[in-house]
């Protein structure tokens, strides 16, 4: 099965983790290949799970925290590069915790002599055994941007019979750098959670999601063009027979970091649930998944509002929440711009879902009234999310 690009470049940084390259930075002199001490590095992999860098180090021997001490030339620390230089621009060095048996890592920003400029400490360490560590972090809070990076693992210690008079230094790879790169995270869906049934947020924050049904159609573009304009995004439920005719509208919703829900396949009356409604929304999960390529959509809208509890469950068993509205402006009725911002603006409140059409019929009223509706809010202190922020949905990464 041929992989997204994506999918393959991250299955390439993964590679590259297992696979020393032999270029790049100088290395210090490894005499620990044949020690066989404590501090001896077996395998190290560093690689991107969604928004998160995953660290694995495994060494022979067993080790602890406290053991890594400068002052006795102990350390395992992880160096960082980037652009053409063969200095690390900083590290990761595995520390003891004030107060704790527990590991931690603490990064270090480097000078180019080398000297530690600035650091933070990093808590998110596991030890599944004596001879292991296990790290997550996000690539900021070790000051990695998106694109090409390389890295190594050194570690060093003292002791009899080869290391007492100098230290032991161990490199992996032993010769060069690991090349691998930073990926934008790309949502690839989310997960259900909490009731099955939803029509707005818990109206703690003050916030709103924007919502568009009835699309992809030509009007989907303007509305893209407005959420860039303002720097927001927001969610569109599509029609499934609509998806594949205009599966570009589709990839630039969910390029642009909007959320993409199902809206059956034929704007069908699904509210008795059963086969008509399974199969409605199944073909339309499908569709999407087939015109982006990678994303699968957790949410659920029935048209017209028309739900029961005959439907809920049959959603759900799709891995889809069925989401309502509190704020309607009725825009598919064509009351006129005014109406539609007026109806919005004066019944939004905290955590509000509001429902607009970007298909379904003429909908360059909607586009009109949509910066002004987007100005008032702001200027009223609200922020935009997509529904599944909104909801506090957790995102899956694909």
């Amino acid at each position: 099965m041929r992989r997204p690009s994506h999918l393959a470049a991250a299955a390439a940084a993964l590679a590259l983790a297992a696979a020393p390259a032999t270029a790049g930075a100088a290395s210090p002199t490894d005499r620990a290949r044949d020690a066989g001490g404590p501090l001896d590095l077996l395998a190290a992999s560093l690689s991107q799970q969604g928004p998160d860098l995953h660290l694995q180090l495994r060494t022979r021997g067993t080790w602890g925290p406290r053991q890594l001490v400068s002052s006795q030339q102990r350390s395992l620390c992880v160096e960082l590069f980037r652009g053409s230089s063969a200095n690390a621009r900083s590290r990761l060095c595995v520390a003891g915790r004030s107060g704790s048996t527990r590991a931690a890592l603490r990064f270090e920003r480097l000078s180019p002599g080398g000297a530690v400029i600035a650091q933070r400490t990093l808590t998110n360490v596991h030890r599944p055994d004596m001879r292991t560590l296990q790290a997550t972090f996000t690539p900021a809070q070790v000051e990695l941007a998106v694109g090409d990076y390389r890295w190594r693992v050194t570690s060093s210690w003292t002791g009899s019979p080869d290391c007492a008079a100098k230290p032991c230094t161990d490199l992996l790879p032993d010769r060069g750098t690991i090349h691998a790169t930073i990926l934008p995270p790309r949502v690839s869906g989310c997960v259900p959670k909490g009731s099955s049934f939803r029509s707005a947020g818990p109206g703690h924050r003050k916030v709103v999601a924007l919502t568009f049904d009835d699309g992809p159609s030509p009007y989907t573009s303007q509305v893209l063009r407005i959420l860039r304009r303002f720097r927001i995004h927001a969610t569109f439920f599509l029609i499934g027979e609509q998806v594949g005719p205009n599966a570009r509208l589709v990839r630039e919703e969910l390029a642009e970091g909007n959320a993409v829900g199902d809206h059956t396949y034929t704007h069908a009356n699904v509210s008795g649930g059963g086969s008509l409604a399974y199969s409605q929304i199944s073909r339309t999960r499908s569709a999407i998944r087939r015109a982006s390529g990678y994303y699968t959509p957790c949410l659920f809208r029935a048209p017209g509002g028309a739900v029961s509890g005959a439907l809920f469950p049959v959603a759900r068993s799709l891995g889809m929440l069925t989401i309502q509205w509190d704020v309607d402006p009725r825009d598919w009725s064509r009351p006129g711009t005014g109406s539609i911002y007026s109806t919005v603006v004066g019944q939004a409140r905290r955590e509000s879902i509001i429902l607009m059409h970007d298909g379904g019929g003429p909908r360059n009223q909607t586009v009109a009234a949509l910066p002004s509706i987007i100005r008032t809010l702001r200027s009223r202190g609200y922020g935009f999310q997509t529904v599944p922020d909104l909801l506090g949905l957790k995102p899956v990464y694909g």
